[in-house]
C-alpha cells in the first residue's frame, strides 16, 4: 500500500480543494457578469500579482504595480472573456485602453463590496528581484508617482453592510 499523505496527513488536500472550489466560484460569477452584465450595484474588485505566469500586462502598468494590482470591474470594462483558467478584459488606466489577461491563479483577493462579500487566496507571490528589471530608477518614480496621484482601487462607499472576508488560512492546520 501506498502512502499518500503529506507530513501534516491531509492526504486529501482540504484546503487546496477549498481554493480550487472557491476560485471556479469566482470565474462562474464572472461568467454570469460578462454574457449578462453587472446587475444592480454588483461590482467587483480583483486583486492579482503581475508577476504571475501568465500574468500579461504592459510595461507601463507593471512599473507602476511592480508586485500587486487591483483592478475593478464596474462600470467602465469592455469585452470581458473568461476562459477555463483566465480573464480578460480592457480597462482604461489614465485615459489609455490596457488589455490584462489574468490567470485565475494569479488572484489573490476578490471583493464585491455591494453584498460585502470577499475572499482571500493563499497565493504566494513571486519571487521577483528588482535585479532583473532594467531600468530600475523608473519603475521607483512610477511606484512614486502613483501613490502620490491616484489609488487604483477607491474605497467603497459605506452602504451599512457589514461584511467578511474569508481566508483559507483560517482553515489550514499550523
Amino acid at each position: 500500500m501506498t502512502d499518500t499523505s503529506d507530513d501534516s496527513g491531509d492526504i486529501y488536500k482540504y484546503a487546496d480543494r477549498a481554493q480550487a472550489a472557491l476560485l471556479d466560484m469566482v470565474r462562474k460569477v464572472m461568467q454570469e457578469a460578462a454574457s449578462e452584465g453587472l446587475p444592480g450595484g454588483h461590482h467587483f474588485y480583483i486583486t492579482y500579482f503581475t508577476h504571475a505566469e501568465g500574468v500579461v500586462i504592459s510595461d507601463r502598468l507593471r512599473a507602476q504595480h511592480p508586485e500587486e494590482i487591483t483592478i475593478v470591474l464596474q462600470n467602465q470594462f469592455e469585452d470581458l472573456q473568461i476562459e477555463q483558467d483566465a480573464f480578460q478584459v480592457t480597462l482604461s488606466f489614465n485615459d489609455t485602453p490596457e488589455r490584462l489577461t489574468v490567470p485565475f491563479t494569479a488572484v489573490s483577493k476578490f471583493y464585491d463590496p455591494s453584498v460585502a462579500f470577499g475572499l482571500m487566496f493563499d497565493v504566494e507571490a513571486p519571487n521577483v528581484e528588482l535585479a532583473a528589471i532594467e531600468d530600475q530608477d523608473s519603475i521607483v518614480d512610477a511606484i512614486l508617482s502613483a501613490e502620490e496621484t491616484q489609488s487604483d482601487a477607491p474605497s467603497a462607499p459605506d452602504s451599512g453592510k457589514k461584511g467578511e472576508v474569508v481566508s483559507l488560512d483560517s482553515f489550514r492546520d499550523k
